[in-house]
């Protein structure tokens, strides 16, 4: 890593930090390149913190980028007050409809944030109970949405230009190692009125550090997570950690979740910092070190070589083949010959998501995936 890089992130931690604890912002240097600066606000996020750090000081900086900045501020801010809209809209129509529902994460984390648009929610996650998710995707098909995915764990759903509704069965894929501690996660959480539920705060920090691991080891975004476990930890007086720490025990995030407790204090309070944090630091805030991380990062959690993990790609399991190919429900028989039917889609498929998945694992090499390794052991996990 270039000098130049480490004192774009240094800067970067130092801005983000400031805005987060109400602080006075440090003039960006003269000899910082400002783009670089916006291109890692972007990568994780926070363009709408950058340009209330930077709005004082506009006239010193680049136009063009501040202008970007501003203008991706502004998305924030109106995606903002749709979101709200469309929040208080369901409320209404799940209490209606007798949906038992809870909203997660960004929806009740943002309120931590000097202002909510600063939290940036790329979706709203809704966990429905069984018996109302088909309830729910009436509602929202009624309401203007359009279908986008559904995966057994979660159906998506989009209206444009910005609005997406995640509705969760459950919180983890079933085959993953979290799942069954979260699967009766429901009723753990407090009644609130008509119909919603909300999980504790001592199980929203379990369940946003569980969701972090998860995202550590797939490559992906990890940084907010890190801005939402640090503000809940200094905005929540009354935490309970002594059970909060047992959870981790149970779960197997223990050592993971010490490691990102102490690497939050040094990021956003200049807290005492080590090697292991370093490598911590260095991933989350500027991106695995490796190429196809995505593929890479598979190959490193499973064990698998490039071909097996490819091959779990494009032979899904039945389950999910089955959301996909609902024939399956009756005859099973045809599982093969869907496999086959996919395969070929796959092959000649132009969608640019197939077209750098298929890269992704053609690049993926060992090498990577023994780095991404490393990194995940050193983290604790």
């Amino acid at each position: 890593m270039t000098a130049e890089l480490m004192r774009t992130k240094e800067y970067f931690l130092k801005t983000v930090s400031s805005v987060l604890n109400g602080e006075a912002v440090q003039a960006v240097p003269e000899d910082l390149n400002f783009a670089k600066l916006c291109l890692l606000g972007e990568r994780n996020c926070v363009q709408g913190i950058l340009y209330k750090a930077f709005l004082p000081m506009k006239d010193r900086l680049p136009e063009a980028e501040f202008a970007k900045l501003e203008n991706e501020y502004r998305l924030c801010a109106v995606r903002q007050i749709t979101q709200d809209e469309e929040v208080k809209f369901l409320r209404e129509a799940f209490e209606e409809k007798g949906v038992g529902y809870m909203f997660l994460k960004g929806s009740h984390l943002k309120k931590l944030y000097p202002s909510p648009e600063l939290r940036f929610m790329v979706d709203m996650d809704i966990l429905l109970f069984e018996d109302g998710i088909e309830a729910g995707r009436e509602i929202l098909l009624s309401r203007g949405f359009n279908l986008k995915l559904n995966n057994g764990k979660d159906i998506i759903f989009i209206k444009k230009p910005f609005l997406t509704v995640e509705l969760h069965r459950s919180l983890f894929q079933k085959d993953y190692y979290m799942y069954g501690y979260f699967s009766d996660c429901l009723n753990r959480a407090v009644p609130e009125s008509g119909g919603e539920y909300k999980m504790t705060d001592e199980d929203m920090y379990v369940y946003t550090m569980a969701h972090l691991a998860e995202h550590y080891t797939t490559a992906g975004s990890c940084f907010r997570p890190v801005m939402d476990l640090y503000l809940m930890e200094k905005k929540i007086s009354s935490l309970d950690f002594s059970y909060i720490e047992k959870q981790f025990e149970i779960i197997g995030i223990s050592d993971f979740s010490k490691n990102v407790r102490r690497l939050a204090k040094a990021m956003f309070e200049n807290g005492e910092r080590d090697e292991t944090l370093d490598i911590m630091e260095n991933y989350i805030v500027l991106g695995p070190p490796v190429k196809n991380a995505d593929a890479a990062s598979q190959m490193a959690v499973k064990g698998n070589s490039r071909l097996k993990s490819f091959f779990g790609v494009i032979f899904p399991s039945f389950g999910h083949m089955k959301l996909k190919y609902p024939v399956l429900e009756k005859l099973p028989i045809l599982l093969p010959a869907l496999w086959a039917v996919r395969l070929f889609s796959l092959a000649f498929s132009k969608n640019k998501a197939v077209v750098r998945k298929k890269e992704q694992f053609k690049h993926a090499d060992r090498k990577s995936a023994e780095t991404l390794e490393k990194i995940f052991r050193i983290s604790g996990l």
